[in-house]
């Protein structure tokens, strides 16, 4: 952001040489604006201390205001300014209001607006509206000084609470280099993400230390997630003949990696080597054998290849390659030892941050698009089939094409599809069925809301009818008011300032690293076909006369064994991402979940469901924990998909008869209350637990005075 012009006394003797207020804004908005329709808050910036200087040495400040309100219903820059004269005058609610009116005249979300709006709000204690406005300023993707500027407001944001994030998360940050000025940055990246992050900085290039130390302040602090950060200058690289040495280093990095998971299971993020530049052998280094270039691109592949549970590669040369010349300051790094540079840290910090919500199981699962004029070029139902643009031979045809390819990959790794356009559902579907260059079809999407409903109700719809929460949504679409009406009623749900062209839209999907993912399981590649099956299911459903009937024909089957490793992944994300039929919402890493697996202290059971239209996947599972005399439930979790299967009846006659095969005299459980989980309210009391005398929130279940209980319509088909 441009810093403001002093209001110098040349300045000030050719702004105040005239009377009329008039003439006093009008100079000031042509000294910093070229053209009427553009915007800038920097601008703005310029004009309010103008006119804030004017105003105090000739008494005009009430004239001054009128005058930028007129001016203010065709110029969004004079709303601005008007809005900054309010709040330095101490009327806060007004300045509130006409930044609010500034935010709704200009094209796009400026993050300095919703900055200073953002301030006001806090100040009057309106902290529910500053959370929303904030975090639509961090999704705009502001440089660092946004982040220099925000950190005050975002404590008393927090300190408020007013927020109430997705997920908590203690953050261990290692690294050679400084990160001090990093921290600031990943925890607003974080709330703009929903994440609440708490962080334990390790001292000044001591990551080794840190983790080799079974006493070092990262295993008291137990991380969740450790943030590993090294760069080239650690290897040592000569120009040409460092490849063992460089090697070695790398072994050394995954050794690390082990006795950290050992001591204090939590996913490592490990962040690779950029590829130094402006080397002294030049080209050389790319081309000869063990040349400095292609050494960091063999040890970069040998950090990423074969990775462990709980360990994610982040690779740094795709930040350098969108950061460009400024990525790396040789000024920053011989003064500060800053790396990467402060420009760069933004766009750092949200891979890093993307890394972080894909292993706390809060990835993007669902991407809404708009037809008209952003999957194809034009209005279907008055362009017709012939007229729309897609494909060759324009380049917005084939922009349009590239976007269809990008958003047919996400489905084809799980990410679900769906629409929401403005159209009649036959006008819709047409390209879809009958336009050669159409990459999609109607098959690839999991639901298809064609109608002349606003988009905010339709967007409640399509995630009912999926069975997901709106936080999983993101929502793309050309047309601005549509956006911004869906980010006014929908706020939980991500929309992408993403401009009105496909290159655009194109652009912004992939600089919001929504749908970014460190593993990829059966369950993922499966996801659009067993969404896809459940339109058989409902149909049945329609056709059944009763709920028994209706289950009886689905032939439903279960298979269920121990968590494994072949299990671990799907288990953990179910674990993070399950929220309704959850009776503790615990939430665990990885690493977690595998020494509770391998501990013989621990029941730790997955469950699989198949019926006759397909396999719903692993959707269940449990983790109790085992004593002599009592099992203690302590995650019993149900994907919401197969509600209403009976598949609870299922899981609990399983856990009944292990139990009693093991001797135990009883079985306890509890239920942690949350905002989602009020399905499960009565669970335990649904099958005859009752309520501990020495605490009423504990539940007992006495395995020697009750019989088996029941399951009906389902097939046990226990994993070998």
């Amino acid at each position: 952001m441009m810093q403001s012009t002093p209001f110098t006394k040349d300045v000030a003797q050719y702004v105040l040489e005239d009377v009329t207020p008039e003439r006093v804004v009008e100079k000031c908005l042509a000294l910093t604006q070229p053209s009427r329709t553009e915007f800038r808050a920097d601008a703005g910036e310029v004009v309010a201390d103008y006119l804030a200087a004017a105003c105090a040495q000739n008494d005009r400040w009430n004239d001054c205001l009128t005058v930028l309100q007129r001016q203010g219903q065709k110029n969004s820059l004079a709303r601005f300014v008007r809005a900054r004269l309010l709040a330095d005058a101490g009327e806060a609610d007004a300045a509130i209001d006409a930044l609010q009116q500034t935010l709704q005249a200009i094209p796009a979300p400026d993050p300095w607006v919703l900055l200073h709006r953002v301030r006001l709000l806090t100040r009057r204690g309106r902290f529910a509206e500053a959370v929303t406005d904030l975090q639509l300023a961090l999704q705009q993707f502001p440089e660092y000084s946004f982040f220099v500027k925000s950190e005050k407001v975002l404590d008393r944001i927090i300190a408020s609470g007013a927020w109430r994030p997705r997920r908590k998360a203690k953050v261990a940050v290692l690294g050679s280099a400084t990160t001090a000025l990093l921290v600031p940055v990943l925890r607003a990246s974080g709330f703009r993400n929903g994440l609440h992050l708490e962080f334990y900085e390790g001292l000044y290039g001591n990551y080794s230390q840190e983790i080799l130390d079974p006493d070092s302040g990262l295993y008291r602090f137990q991380p969740d997630i450790t943030l590993l950060i090294v760069n080239h200058r650690d290897l040592s690289l000569p120009s040409t003949g460092g490849n063992d040495r460089a090697l070695a280093f790398c072994d050394g990095l995954r050794e690390l990696w082990t006795i950290l998971q050992k001591r204090n299971p939590c996913h490592i993020v490990q962040v690779g080597f950029e590829t130094p530049h402006g080397g002294s052998w030049g080209s050389l280094e790319d081309t000869l054998p063990e040349g400095r270039k292609r050494t960091v691109a063999q040890v970069n592949l040998r950090l990423s290849e074969d990775l462990s549970n709980g360990v994610s590669f982040l690779d740094i040369n795709s930040v350098a390659a969108q950061t460009g010349e400024k990525f790396c300051s040789d000024t920053e790094w011989f003064t500060a030892k800053q790396y990467p540079s402060t420009a760069a840290l933004p766009l750092f910090a949200d891979h890093l941050c993307a890394h972080c919500t894909a292993a706390l199981g809060l990835t993007s699962k669902v991407l809404v698009l708009d037809l008209d004029n952003t999957l194809w070029g034009g209005v279907i139902g008055e362009d017709r089939l012939n007229g729309i643009r897609i494909g060759p031979p324009t380049a917005e045809g084939e922009a349009y094409w590239e976007l269809q390819k990008y958003a047919k990959e996400l489905q084809q790794r799980g990410v679900l599809l769906a629409v929401c356009s403005k159209n009649n559902q036959a006008d819709a579907e047409l390209p879809f069925r009958e336009h050669d260059s159409m990459l999609l079809k109607l098959e690839d999407f999991a639901a298809f809301a064609a109608n002349w409903q606003d988009k905010a109700g339709n967007l409640k719809s399509l995630a009912e009818s999926l069975s997901l929460g709106l936080e999983s949504f993101v929502f793309l679409d050309d047309n601005s008011a549509e956006r911004a009406l869906v980010r006014a009623h929908l706020p939980q749900v991500a929309v992408p300032e993403c401009g009105d062209t496909p290159w655009q839209m194109l652009a912004s999907l992939r600089r919001g690293l929504y749908f970014e993912s460190i593993v990829l399981t059966k369950e993922d590649m499966e996801r659009h076909a067993g969404y896809r099956s459940n339109v058989a299911r409902v149909a049945l459903r329609k056709s059944a006369t009763s709920l028994e009937e209706f289950l009886s024909s689905l032939e439903m089957s279960v298979e269920h064994g121990p968590v494994d490793e072949v299990t671990l992944t799907r288990v953990t994300q179910l674990i993070n991402k399950t929220n309704q039929f959850n009776l503790t919402t615990r939430r665990y890493t990885e690493e977690q979940v595998h020494a509770m697996a391998n501990s013989p202290n621990w029941w730790c059971r997955w469950f699989r469901l198949s019926d006759r239209f397909g396999d719903y996947g692993l959707i269940g599972v449990m983790l109790v924990e085992k004593s002599t005399s009592s099992w203690k439930i302590d995650s019993w979790l149900m994907s919401c998909r197969v509600l209403g299967r009976k598949m609870e009846d299922f899981m609990f006659a399983t856990l009944v008869s292990e139990a009693r095969s093991a001797g135990v005299g009883e079985l306890l459980g509890r239920y942690i209350s949350t905002e989602k989980n009020l399905l499960v309210k009565d669970l335990l009391q649904s099958f005859e637990f009752e309520a501990a005398p020495e605490d009423p929130r504990q539940y007992v279940f006495g395995l020697n005075t009750h019989v088996n209980p029941q399951h009906l319509f389902i097939e046990d088909r226990r994993a070998a």
